[in-house]
């Protein structure tokens, strides 16, 4: 007869085991749901309007002529004709501008094309239209923004815009010059492009409730916004999709079950104090709470994982559902999520 202590060893593996197969189908069910057929949306055919290489291959010293031409191409660039000569002026600066002119080269010389770039949108886009078959695409337009990176693509209604001069590769010297954070400059590159935008994307889906001042709504809008890339990109991997680097990415997956413990045993998840919420939100190098390693955002990769949680465990409720209708407590209290 096998003894005690040999009994109660197979009972914890079996019961590890049943854990381990349970967690795996769990994964697996989130993941074939995310593996959506698309067969039957018809590509979008996206076209990228190159307003910036546009407008920097005019003569800056024949605007008189060549601005209006310009003008009806782009009005929500550069308005309708007639123009005032305000506007010539602040163009004519604009395109021989030293620096302007060398991001403008460098861009041309990095995208002599969007082919590539606007094959991945479309397939994305073709994603978006199977979860919301009603949605309207945008009229999408590049431009050189000036190295604005807080906000390098923008959504307004019906128009999206790129600044293309902030992807352009994490080394780009100028991003330097202009004092570009380097943690920011891990975004400045091609990869980040389409995810941007549908960040952006879901961002300016509109919901039915109002989002609170608490960490929690805060984490987990962030990590709708996460679960919107999985379902839009699932082939593109998460330190895309979060943009982390790799070792920042293991570092979460290696500390979760502390981050989680530091929320809860410092009573930050229904907190509404700014000074110690926003770091856990906030772009940055670090977390400041937790030790060298750390990246920035974490609140966004706790959130993210809630998310992911409450989509394995509830499969009847569909994307739409998730972004436009569920509050973050109804998320958590549904999610069981126990790292």
């Amino acid at each position: 007869m096998p003894g005690l202590f040999y009994l109660c060893f197979m009972r914890r593996i079996s019961a590890l085991l049943i854990i381990t197969i349970l967690t795996f189908q769990a994964c697996r069910n989130d993941a074939d749901r995310l593996q959506i057929d698309i067969s039957d949306i018809p590509d979008p055919g996206v076209e990228i309007q190159r307003y910036g290489r546009d407008l920097f291959s005019i003569d800056p010293y024949n605007l008189k002529d060549n601005l209006p031409v310009l003008a009806l191409q782009y009005p929500f660039f550069l308005g309708t004709p007639p123009l005032d000569t305000l506007s010539f002026i602040q163009i004519h600066d604009f395109i021989t501008d030293p620096f302007l002119l060398e991001i403008a080269g460098a861009c041309n010389e990095k995208y002599p094309e969007l082919k590539n770039i606007e094959k991945q949108l479309s397939h994305a886009y073709r994603h978006l239209l199977y979860y919301y078959p009603e949605a309207d695409l945008p009229e999408i337009f590049s431009y050189i923004s000036g190295l604005d990176f807080e906000y390098p693509v923008q959504l307004h209604d019906d128009i999206l815009l790129i600044a293309l001069d902030m992807y352009l590769g994490r080394s780009f010297e100028p991003y330097g010059r202009a004092r570009i954070p380097q943690y920011r400059c891990i975004r400045a590159a091609p990869d980040y492009l389409v995810r941007d935008i549908m960040l952006e994307t879901g961002s300016n889906i509109p919901t039915h409730y109002k989002s609170g001042n608490i960490l929690l709504d805060q984490m987990i809008e962030k990590g709708k916004l996460l679960y919107f890339l999985d379902a839009m990109m699932a082939e593109v991997h998460d330190t895309i999709k979060i943009a982390y680097s790799g070792q920042q990415l293991g570092w979460c997956l290696d500390n979760e079950p502390n981050l989680w413990a530091f929320l809860i045993e410092n009573e930050l998840l229904f907190s509404s104090d700014y000074e110690k919420t926003h770091k856990l939100i906030i772009d940055g190098p670090f977390t400041s709470f937790f030790p060298d390693g750390s990246p920035g955002r974490t609140g966004w990769w706790i959130g993210w994982q809630i998310v992911r949680s409450f989509m394995e465990n509830n499969t009847d409720v569909a994307l739409p559902q998730l972004m436009e209708e569920l509050t973050a407590r109804q998320i958590l209290d549904n999610s069981a999520y126990h790292p």
